[in-house]
């Protein structure tokens, strides 16, 4: 998924909640777009303080066995590979990611038992074993024994994906992005990388996504009831029952976008809202999606309407 679909995606949620409810003015509904797009940031960075938690809680329990009354050699000199894994101290000693830390209400401190539940599948993965048993380690096998746990474990456990709903219900649409950037940051830290280094990706181009968030919302708020007339000519042939208000509103919010973004081709754009249809409305609707919106964008570019320039001008 790329960051403008999941742009798409939150714009789309919002302008269905807008509709719904009486009262809610368009200054309140772009409030909530950004509390949104800012949310998929604090789902880039729980995940990795997920990272770091797992090796707290490996750290307390080498600790808790070196403090029994009964201690073994095991528990004396204890395998500390896991604890020892610089790509953990790369994170939580980063200037940047504390900082980010202290000023969001990011923890794991209400779902200890995730915490304890991963750290348990990891203790018992072959992944595990093969990483502490070898001989001799670099910095490479260190990262890879990370993304291996990242991609293999964690990513792979449903309980993982729930008690991330449980936290925040719309970071559903989020998972498929942020966990590309997740790895994308580890996958690209480097031996010599400090504290003071930018070691972490913006789940979004700051500027410009947010331009692009704003405009789409403010222009299909705005050309809601124009747009609808230009799709009811297009749907008389269609039965009535297969139109939903949803497939409506994807439709409005592509032709808004098919106006005002003169850098975006339109088959992007078609391409885009129909992708979406097949999740966010019925199984039929794509097609009808589509058929209506080939038929309003033949209208648009008669009347002058749609504009491209630059790369938009790629069909």
């Amino acid at each position: 998924m790329t960051s403008r679909r999941l742009i798409r995606i939150k714009v789309l949620q919002l302008l269905y909640a807008y509709s719904k409810k009486e009262g809610v003015s368009q200054a309140e509904t772009e409030r909530d777009l950004l509390k949104s797009i800012e949310k998929s940031t604090d789902l880039y960075y729980q995940i990795l303080l997920l990272l770091t938690e797992l090796r707290h809680k490996a750290f307390l329990k080498i600790d808790a066995a070196k403090n029994k009354h009964f201690t073994t050699e095991a528990d004396l000199h204890p395998n500390t590979r896991f604890i020892d894994n610089p790509v953990f101290s790369m994170l939580s000693g980063n200037r940047k990611f504390k900082s980010y830390l202290l000023n969001h209400p990011i923890s794991w401190n209400d779902n200890l038992e995730l915490i304890q539940f991963l750290y348990q599948r990891i203790m018992e993965h072959p992944i595990y074993k093969e990483y502490m048993d070898r001989k001799e380690v670099n910095f490479e096998d260190h990262k890879h024994f990370i993304l291996d746990i990242f991609t293999e474990i964690i990513t792979q456990n449903d309980i993982f994906f729930q008690t991330l709903e449980d936290i925040n219900i719309y970071w559903n649409d989020d998972f498929e992005l942020v966990l590309g950037v997740v790895y994308k940051t580890l996958k690209n830290l480097k031996e010599g990388n400090t504290e003071e280094d930018n070691i972490f990706y913006a789940i979004y181009n700051e500027a410009e996504d947010l331009d692009f968030a704003k405009t789409l919302l403010r222009k299909t708020i705005l050309e809601q009831d124009e747009n609808i007339k230009i799709i009811d000519k297009y749907i008389l042939n269609w039965e009535i029952e297969r139109i939903s208000d949803m497939d409506k509103l994807i439709m409005s919010l592509a032709l808004s976008e098919l106006k005002h973004f003169p850098a975006i081709p339109i088959k992007v754009t078609l391409d885009e809202y129909i992708e979406i249809t097949k999740t966010y409305s019925s199984p039929k609707s794509g097609s009808f999606v589509n058929g209506v919106l080939d038929k309003a964008v033949a209208q648009l570019k008669e009347n002058q309407q749609i504009r491209k320039t630059g790369r938009g001008l790629m069909e």
